[in-house]
């Protein structure tokens, strides 16, 4: 009875959110800040919600609500804000996830969440952003150089634009969120050099480094070498003799021809080839230092149905550093891929839409390398590299899949019917996963309704 209330209560609402932004001339759509008019409100009201059972009749619900509002202030000033909130009585597999970070994914340790940006552009050519929120490089469903899958953070952002060309600088300040003082901040300084060769064929060059900002020798702060809008900081990394934090490379690709797109990327983390010339007698191959990991994409549009395909492959220990605190990560997630490390996966999605019908079927496939009680096997991000159980820092004959080696497959099937000013879905989710310590199955069923597109099982 509780939870028909508390559901009656979320669709009032709704209805009245609704009624609110009608004033405003708004619709229940995404936008972005170009679409916004000179001096208006953009107005939308945020909702999901979602009554789930499982195979053993056990259920759970999930509700998130917010608003989102933004305006543009004359043509050079635009301002926005999220703010939700989110509960309920989570099913098995969000409460595991939760469990493992100390809170709900996405979400910092309180289940509000307020996010917000003012972005000015002096000119043509020149775009700044101030705010606190979450950024994708990329243009497939994963990025394995930053995603928005994990927690908000403030940020500085500075675009510069011409012809072709599109140059991000953006600085950033993560969280370890256990720790009290030492070690409990990192920043990070991220380049993103986007150009376009032709119409169709773009590429992009991105570079990432995150350090300590305080650490038991010494309080760094942030480092007014990694302010320099245009250095490569590899070079700025060996000039500090390589200790000062932990160093990412890239680069995206894309071929795009009428409604399809190729795309790619390739993330290098560490690379010491020169161990191949060393006299150590028990040398093979698979240095753990040589980390890096690669995607492969493709997806498009037929008449009304979409797809796309993708593979995502990280070797392991790639993210990590021997500094754990300095590795690729902010709030207990990953500030890219959600697996973090040593695993291959395959993605398939279908959408279909018909009138006010969408259908929708996603499929994921990954092998991943687990890491047990006591071993590091390299999926495990937040230790240290020198822990590595194949040798510590002389760690050889690493291989993808190494460790408690896992195959974890998915199905998704989605149906959605929109109703104008929210819609209303069904959705049956499969997982398996097996392993030699593991074998598992488990089925979801979820009845729910929602004013823009969010997936619960995105996490897992």
């Amino acid at each position: 009875m509780k939870k028909l209330i508390r559901f009656i209560f979320f669709l009032f609402f709704i209805t009245k959110t609704y009624s609110q932004e009608k004033i405003f001339n708004s619709q229940l759509i995404t936008t972005t800040k170009d679409s916004i008019k000179k001096n208006s409100i953009y107005y939308k009201p945020i909702f999901f919600s979602g009554i789930t059972s499982n195979t053993n009749q056990e259920i759970s619900d999930f509700y998130l609500v917010g608003v989102k509002a933004e305006t543009k202030i004359l043509n050079n000033l635009s301002i926005g804000l999220q703010f939700d909130h989110i509960t309920g009585n989570y099913n098995s597999e969000i409460i595991k996830y939760k469990d493992s970070l100390g809170f709900f994914p996405g979400f910092g340790k309180k289940s509000n969440r307020l996010q917000f940006y003012s972005q000015y552009s002096p000119n043509k050519f020149i775009t700044s952003e101030i705010g606190y929120g979450k950024h994708f490089i990329g243009d497939g469903y994963h990025s394995l150089l930053v995603s928005d899958f994990g927690d908000s953070y403030p940020y500085f952002k500075f675009i510069t634009q011409f012809g072709g060309i599109k140059y991000y600088n953006l600085y950033t300040t993560f969280i370890n969120p256990y720790m009290i003082d030492v070690g409990r901040k990192k920043h990070s300084t991220i380049h993103y050099l986007h150009y376009n060769l032709t119409k169709n064929i773009n590429i992009g060059i991105f570079e990432s480094i995150l350090w300590q900002s305080k650490s038991e020798e010494v309080y760094k702060g942030f480092e007014l070498a990694y302010l320099n809008p245009v250095i490569f900081y590899r070079p700025v990394e060996f000039s500090k003799h390589s200790n000062k934090g932990n160093a990412l490379m890239g680069t995206t690709f894309n071929i795009n021809y009428k409604d399809m797109t190729i795309y790619s990327q390739l993330l290098l983390d560490d690379l010491n080839l020169s161990r191949q010339k060393d006299s150590d007698e028990s040398y093979s191959s698979g240095f753990f230092q040589n980390k890096f990991g690669y995607q492969i994409g493709f997806k498009g549009k037929i008449n009304s149905l979409n797809f796309l395909f993708e593979f995502n492959q990280v070797q392991p220990y790639t993210y990590a550093h021997k500094t754990v605190l300095q590795n690729y990560t902010h709030m207990n997630q990953a500030i890219a891929h959600p697996y973090g490390a040593n695993f291959k996966e395959l993605i398939n999605i279908f959408s279909l839409n018909k009138n006010k019908w969408n259908y929708k079927l996603k499929s994921k496939y990954t092998q991943i390398g687990l890491d047990s009680i006591n071993t590091h096997y390299g999926q495990n991000i937040f230790m240290s590299d020198f822990d590595a159980s194949t040798g510590g820092q002389y760690s050889y004959g690493n291989y993808n899949g190494q460790g408690v080696k896992s195959h974890i497959f998915s199905v998704e099937a989605e149906i959605s019917y929109n109703l104008d000013w929210f819609e209303i879905f069904g959705n049956l989710y499969f997982k398996s996963q097996s392993s030699n310590l593991i074998d598992e199955d488990i089925i979801l069923y979820t009845l729910g309704m929602r004013t823009f597109l969010f997936s619960q099982h995105k996490y897992y």
